[in-house]
């Protein structure tokens, strides 16, 4: 090797400017120094103590600092100029590291990743909100009306921490609002459900539809109490300096239940549409025997099924439709009503790509590569949910099921739905204008 080589940079700065220390200070900063030394000397409280160390170095790198530029401006010595900027290079560090150490975040929050979906919240919010003054699908507009406020307080709080990122209170704004916000959104998609079993009927469902609702809505909301829970003792524990395991333990145990819940929900609902594609009915020897390439269960037809292509289209309307409840015919007939197991689905299967990487990011913990990489939360998170939201605005019940088209829930409870005199107490005629003139009943779907 040679040892007389150097290595010198491909370029030197010709100048450095510092702005943020003033030599006027200087007086203020030492008093403070000392006033600090004092309480230090009698302080026996962890998290204090704690905090008059981090201020005693944010002091003491700026008094470096200030001395180096008064030495700067008078000396001639280059060993002397030297080591006054070797000085103020390190203090620098120092106080770059005590701004490291008081982000709450872990990272520097991404400033277009935040405030884009800040804004796509916003709209999303306005748009169910105008859905719930238009329409009267309680159910969907109220839980996806909190899930998504929630998504904006979360990054609301997110872009508040450009200015502060040390702030408590703007972190819990993003951990909780981001953290619980699914479990509103997924009580929406359990109510749609409810609303396609009944349209479509019963039979094809493992479960009653106003079970769906109670069941997992209740799961939800007991997942949402942990969580909860678990971010707050989280936040408190980072806060005050102290272990953050247990908040995480229970955010963890929380966000499994809603997986759970999520996954026994998938099951049910492939179960759902693989009725409805290919269940064989009692009545069906009634009708032409003829084979259709699409009666075969297979995952290809399946998939052909739930995209509604093309060649399928004739197939459900001359031959599963005569399968289907008739009272809600009219419903059915609907231009996006034949996309709506499609729409449902790929919501599901986002919030569920959510949920696993929330769990995966907990596991890891706080020092993990997930929560210390804003670009999986902006990814796996925030995408996601998005994406679940913007489906559903050419896929809102309103535009699906028709505006007026409610079925009461005491309807359901009743199971009136089932009955086939489709008497003026439990429907009626509000899905077209034009089927008073025909003197039609016709139903009104909602929960």
């Amino acid at each position: 090797m040679d040892t007389t080589s150097t290595w010198s940079p491909t370029s030197i700065p010709s100048s450095t400017t510092l702005s943020s220390i003033a030599t006027t200070f200087a007086p203020q900063l030492t008093q403070t120094l000392s006033s600090l030394l004092n309480q230090a000397s009698t302080e026996t409280d962890t998290v204090n103590f704690h905090n008059l160390q981090e201020a005693y170095r944010g002091v003491q790198a700026s008094l470096t600092i200030i001395s180096a530029e008064q030495v700067l401006a008078t000396a001639t010595a280059s060993s002397v100029k030297s080591a006054a900027t070797d000085a103020i290079f390190y203090a620098t560090l120092n106080l770059k590291a005590i701004e490291w150490d008081r982000n709450i975040f872990g990272y520097e929050l991404s400033r277009p990743g935040n405030l884009v979906f800040l804004i796509l919240n916003f709209i999303i919010i306005a748009y169910i909100a105008g859905m719930a003054i238009w329409s009267r699908y309680w159910g969907f507009n109220i839980t996806f009306f909190c899930g998504y406020t929630l998504e904006f307080i979360g990054f609301l709080g997110r872009v508040l921490g450009f200015q502060d990122n040390s702030s408590l209170q703007y972190y819990l704004m993003s951990s909780i609002g981001l953290v619980i916000s699914p479990a509103f959104i997924m009580a929406g998609i359990y109510f749609l459900f409810g609303q396609l079993v009944v349209i479509h009927d019963r039979r094809f469902s493992i479960l009653p539809p106003l079970f769906y609702s109670y069941f997992f809505i209740t799961i939800d909301v007991v997942s949402l109490l942990i969580q909860a829970a678990g971010g707050g003792i989280s936040s408190v524990a980072a806060n005050n300096h102290t272990s953050q395991s247990a908040g995480n333990a229970i955010m963890i145990t929380g966000i499994c239940a809603q997986i759970f819940a999520m996954s026994i929900f998938l099951i049910f609902w492939f179960e759902f549409l693989n009725r409805l594609f290919f269940k064989r009915m009692p009545q069906e020897s009634t009708y032409s025997r003829e084979e259709n390439p699409l009666r075969k269960r297979s995952f290809w037809n399946f998939f052909k099924l739930l995209f509604n292509v093309r060649s399928v289209r004739e197939y459900k309307q001359q031959y599963l439709e005569q399968f289907y409840n008739p009272k809600f015919a009219s419903v059915r007939d609907h231009k996006l009503f034949p996309f709506m197991p499609l729409a449902m689905t790929i919501a599901v299967i986002v919030v569920y790509i959510r949920c696993v990487y929330r769990v995966v990011e907990l596991i890891q913990g706080y020092s993990g590569y997930l929560m210390n990489h804003e670009i999986y939360l902006l990814v796996l998170d925030a995408t996601m949910i998005s994406i679940c939201g913007l489906i559903f605005f050419p896929f809102h019940p309103v535009w699906v099921f028709g505006k007026k088209n409610l079925v009461k829930l005491a309807s359901i409870k009743k199971n009136k739905d089932k009955e086939n005199n489709g008497s003026d107490e439990t429907f009626e005629n509000s899905v077209d204008g034009s089927m008073e003139n025909q003197g039609e009943k016709s139903t009104r779907i909602a929960l």
